[in-house]
């Protein structure tokens, strides 16, 4: 079984109200990714946050330019990669992307995309109105100006998959001779906001079904709500990868808090008594590639 492959997401949109150390502020998030990356987690990824509310920096460029030097500086093999805004021109909304690709203090390893469209606006059950609402869109043009920026700047990337119409986006791409095998798919499940498949292992299987044999890949399981620990023990079980952190779960099931250090380091010590190593992020580079 290949090496697991361990992502930390150090803080995407959650609040602090949640959990005291997520990081907002440049030096928060240099902080939290140093300990994740010494615990074992070979990719970082963060938003860029307003230090004081913690909205979202759109596209955040200089916060990521100094965050990002300074990991590097530390560790500089680290995967670490930013997220995305909603700008309707592909270059508008990746040009922060293509500045930490040309920084030399940077030089940005790693990128994620989302290839396609999903309704992320929660409801409520119980008295059937929207609680928020949005809609989340990468057109097939968007998707293709940041594969040809991972081409140029030779840097891996994954998909992630919300829909099983994700997976057939990609696949198609790489029909196209727009991406390298292995296929990299990033499964995302929610189990609050109902949109994709609710989490567990039959909705794996049936993201992983629509791939067809000739297509070759790897997979990580990212999943949102009080069973996320129990998937990440099945994707080590069954050789996928695991994404952890407290972007994705701030508070545990039973409401106490831990920092983002801990939920790698407890990924890394369940798969060490599965008799499973973790990989550096210099392997899970070769895993990505299919060197692996």
């Amino acid at each position: 079984m290949q090496k697991l492959i361990i992502e930390a997401a150090i803080n995407e949109q959650a609040p602090k109200s949640d959990n005291p150390t997520i990081p907002y502020t440049v030096e928060e998030c240099i902080r939290e990714a140093i300990a994740a990356a010494d615990a074992g987690a070979a990719i970082v990824h963060f938003h860029a946050r307003d230090s004081d509310t913690g909205d979202m920096q759109e596209p955040g460029t200089e916060f990521y330019l100094e965050a990002m030097r300074e990991i590097r500086r530390q560790r500089p093999s680290l995967l670490i990669y930013p997220t995305y805004g909603f700008a309707s021109d592909a270059v508008e909304r990746y040009s922060h992307v293509k500045a930490l690709a040309d920084d030399p203090g940077v030089r940005l390893n790693m990128a994620t995309i989302d290839p396609g469209a999903v309704n992320m606006g929660s409801l409520d059950p119980g008295g059937n109105q929207e609680l928020s609402d949005m809609l989340f869109n990468v057109p097939h043009s968007h998707v293709r100006y940041v594969m040809g920026m991972a081409r140029e700047y030779d840097f891996p990337f994954s998909f992630v998959i919300r829909e099983p119409g994700h997976i057939r986006h990609a696949i198609t791409y790489y029909r196209m001779g727009l991406v390298d095998a292995p296929l990299f798919f990033k499964i995302c499940l929610n189990e609050d906001v109902p949109w994709g498949m609710p989490p567990s292992p039959r909705a794996i299987d049936a993201y992983l079904s629509v791939i067809p044999p000739d297509v070759p890949y790897i997979w990580m399981n990212y999943t949102y709500g009080s069973n996320a620990l129990q998937m990440n023990l099945h994707a080590i079980a069954t050789g996928g990868h695991v994404r952890t952190g407290l972007g994705d779960n701030p508070v545990e099931p039973d409401g106490s808090i831990i920092t983002n250090a801990a939920h790698v380091a407890r990924i890394v010590d369940i798969a060490r008594q599965a008799g499973r190593e973790t990989a550096t992020p210099e392997e899970a580079v070769a895993i990505m590639r299919g060197r692996a």
